[in-house]
């Protein structure tokens, strides 16, 4: 290869004269033969000829002893003829190497990770030793392959560029490289109700970006902030999920990272509430007052108190085969003592699945299905082609109440313990009431039990709660009309 400035070549000679002519003598020299395209060369034709024709190698052509060219990418040899003034001729020429270099990354890297570049050398000279440069320093360097081609690996990318590829010829245009910062953050705290959660996060380098935090608690957006520390009360058995962001600086790439804690009930989680059961009148413990404040406990996410009344009932379990049930101990409308009511035994089977999986505890979820399965075996009658909750197990009562919240509490735990057989006493229970729901309609009053008298109007805005609750989760129109319209009758009176 050429490189020198000023390089004269000898004549190729090339006679075609009279016999016994001497050809001319000519030689060239060039004002360089390699550089970085587009390369400018200017030629000189030296010797005792009399006209010079120059065909530049790119097309173009040239006369007299001086010619000029600019040459793209590629090796080209520039030739000059010279004529005598007998019309001999003689030729010289010269190559050119005008060199190109391109340079592209890859899509994109992570700060501190490896970054590979590719690129190509034009004209191939095998060997041609390509280095990287950012910032005026070399960071790595490689040889050219034959068919010009090279890659460039960088083990630790620092900064997203601009970069380029350099020879000793040669430089590429600067290319960015599209970085990601690194984004670390973590959930600290006590991660337990009554605690205090805490999200810290923080972008490496901290040049690269602002963090922006999104905090679901249970699906829910409940904070978000343009701060690298959020902390919230962890006054709830919840699932927190975090969407950390990097909002770039010029020239950095995203990042996003996505957190996850779960918020518990610990055995010492106290809130104050005790755990004595619900009574009534002061006669003796109520299972089913007592079961829907177990619900209510579970809704406030009260962990202590959950945990405590839940052991109270089930050590208050009666236990017969494989059904558990909670008795009454007092004796009431005439009734034996104990006795048993499936209406209690629907909402405890709600309330203690519920309770087993907010504390992930087997044995209240155990308790559920007992509580379920007591139910089914004695507590429920046979009536209008489905069934019906025994509000009062001594009794044959049909009592409108009782069968409604069973609906909706065996729907719930029908959920809770994904229970096929809860499903379908609930499709018996609901074909029933379906039926006989007409026979209670009083027109705008309803019957608080089948054949009896309207409903106190404490019962009769019960009636039209649990119908509302209904209406929601069953499209059939009786629900809906019916509610509608004993609620305008109840807000009437």
């Amino acid at each position: 290869m050429l490189r020198a400035t000023g390089v004269v070549v000898l004549a190729v000679l090339a006679v075609a004269a009279p016999a016994n002519a001497e050809p001319p003598s000519v030689t060239i020299s060039a004002s360089t033969t390699s550089g970085a395209a587009p390369l400018a060369v200017t030629f000189e034709a030296h010797g005792d000829a009399v006209s010079y024709h120059w065909d530049l190698g790119n097309g173009g052509t040239a006369e007299g002893p001086t010619a000029g060219a600019t040459y793209s990418a590629g090796l080209w040899t520039a030739t000059v003829t010279a004529t005598a003034g007998d019309g001999s001729t003689a030729q010289a020429s010269v190559t050119v190497r005008s060199e190109a270099v391109s340079l592209r990354p890859v899509a994109e890297s992570r700060y501190g990770r490896l970054a590979a570049f590719q690129g190509s050398v034009v004209p191939a000279l095998e060997g041609e030793a390509v280095a990287l440069y950012a910032g005026g320093r070399q960071l790595a360097t490689t040889p050219a392959a034959a068919d010009g081609t090279f890659r460039l690996r960088l083990p630790r990318a620092l900064t997203p560029g601009p970069y380029e590829a350099r020879t000793n010829v040669a430089s590429s245009a600067p290319v960015a490289l599209g970085l990601h910062p690194q984004l670390r953050a973590s959930f600290v705290g006590t991660r337990a109700v009554a605690g205090r959660l805490a999200l810290a996060a923080r972008v490496v380098p901290g040049g690269a970006g602002t963090i922006s935090i999104r905090l679901y608690r249970d699906g829910e957006l409940v904070r978000k902030a343009s701060a690298s520390r959020l902390v919230v009360p962890t006054d709830r058995v919840a699932d927190y999920r975090a969407v950390i962001r990097v909002v770039p600086a010029g020239g950095w790439l995203g990042a996003v990272r996505i957190g996850r804690a779960h918020v518990r009930c610990t055995r010492d989680s106290g809130d104050g509430y005790g755990a004595s059961l619900a009574s009534y009148g002061g006669a003796g413990d109520q299972p089913l007052l007592s079961f829907a404040a177990l619900n209510q406990l579970v809704l406030e996410q009260r962990c202590g108190a959950v945990r405590r009344l839940a052991s109270t009932l089930l050590a208050r379990a009666v236990h017969s085969g494989d059904a558990a049930y909670w008795e009454y101990g007092f004796p009431f409308q005439g009734s034996p003592v104990p006795w048993r009511s499936g209406f209690a035994q629907a909402v405890g089977a709600q309330a203690l699945a519920r309770a087993g999986v907010m504390l992930r505890d087997p044995s209240l979820t155990a308790a559920a299905a007992a509580s379920f399965r007591g139910l089914r075996h004695a507590l429920l009658i046979p009536i209008a082609g489905g069934l019906w909750i025994r509000e009062y197990g001594f009794t044959g009562q049909v009592i409108l109440n009782a069968q409604l919240q069973s609906i909706i509490s065996l729907q719930s735990y029908a959920a809770v313990a994904d229970s096929g057989p809860a499903r379908g006493l609930v499709r018996e229970l609901v074909l029933a009431t379906r039926r006989l729901l007409p026979s209670f309609d009083l027109g705008c009053w309803a019957r608080y039990q089948l054949g009896g008298g309207a409903a106190t109007p404490h019962y009769q805005a019960y009636h039209v709660e649990l119908l509302r609750r209904i209406a929601a989760t069953h499209p059939e129109p009786i629900w809906q009309r019916t509610y509608l319209r004993w609620r305008r009758c109840l807000g009437a009176r």
